[in-house]
């Protein structure tokens, strides 16, 4: 069966079952970042969403690594731009690259989410 095909029968499912679904593909795609030693990520309790965050901030990884790409933004001045340690920002473009799975997962739940709302989403590739 195609990711198309697979999409579209989730896509047939009530809420409810589509949000069990997503639980057990995001939990079967996370590598268990919690064991992992991140100095500026830190993982935090959501109904489905279990990507990481910056430590201190609600503010998701992939939200600077798509920043960083929208605006063509260098890791300098990312780190300017969102007030983190160069450093933070590396981890995050590392985070990102390895986990881009989950991302995309993340990104495509959000996006249903918000048209099931009536929200019009144009749709991208970035994660």
């Amino acid at each position: 069966m195609s990711l198309q095909e697979l999409k579209e029968k989730a896509s047939q499912l009530s809420v409810s079952d589509r949000l069990a679904l997503l639980g057990a593909i995001v939990q079967s795609l996370q590598s268990t970042p919690e064991i992992e030693n991140w100095q500026y990520l830190v993982s935090r309790p959501h109904a489905w969403r279990k990507q990481l965050y910056i430590k201190g901030r609600k503010l998701l990884a992939s939200t600077i690594l798509r920043d960083m790409t929208a605006n063509g933004m260098s890791p300098e001045q990312a780190a300017e731009n969102w007030d983190l340690p160069l450093s933070a920002i590396y981890e995050v473009i590392d985070y990102c690259e390895n986990n881009q799975e989950l991302l995309k997962l993340e990104a495509d739940e959000e996006r249903y989410r918000l048209e099931v709302k009536g929200v019009q989403v144009e749709s991208t590739n970035a994660a």
